[in-house]
């Protein structure tokens, strides 16, 4: 288990415990195998990854506690104090999502992730943020899930 002080990266203020395979770069052009492009400051630039280290909130963030009993009519809380539904076809939902919000992150567009809580209220978040909520959405679920 990661502690506070551990090494991570960086993309957008979200921390992460590994670097991914490839980036895209604005040129369109990709870079794979991380041991290599991550020691190109050029690279580095155009993609904003940095070298970081881990906060508590980073590991609360990506380790969270599993949750109480009555979890799955619960939902998941996120940080910021709405819940997501995890149910079979929420997750479906989300992960759904997710793969449409990276093609078009792949693509440039930039375009904001939006996202309807249990309450019907929509969320709106860039990539990053809905990929740093999913990760943890993830995590808590798995983590749910294992405990009952």
């Amino acid at each position: 288990m990661p502690v506070p002080g551990d090494p991570c990266y960086r993309l957008d203020g979200v921390a992460y415990l590994t670097l991914p395979w490839r980036v895209r770069l604005s040129d369109g052009s990709t870079r794979t195998d991380p041991s290599q492009w991550f020691t190109d400051p050029t690279v580095l630039a155009d993609t904003g990854w940095s070298e970081s280290t881990l906060t508590q909130e980073d590991i609360d963030i990506l380790f969270p506690p599993p949750p109480e009993p009555g979890w799955l009519e619960q939902g998941y809380e996120t940080p910021e104090g709405w819940r997501l539904a995890w149910q079979a076809d929420d997750v479906a939902l989300l992960t759904g999502l997710y793969v449409l919000a990276k093609r078009a992150a792949e693509l440039g567009l930039g375009q904001p992730i939006n996202v309807t809580d249990m309450d019907g209220i929509t969320h709106s978040m860039s990539f990053a943020e809905y990929e740093s909520l999913l990760l943890a959405y993830g995590a808590a679920r798995t983590a749910a899930a294992e405990g009952q």
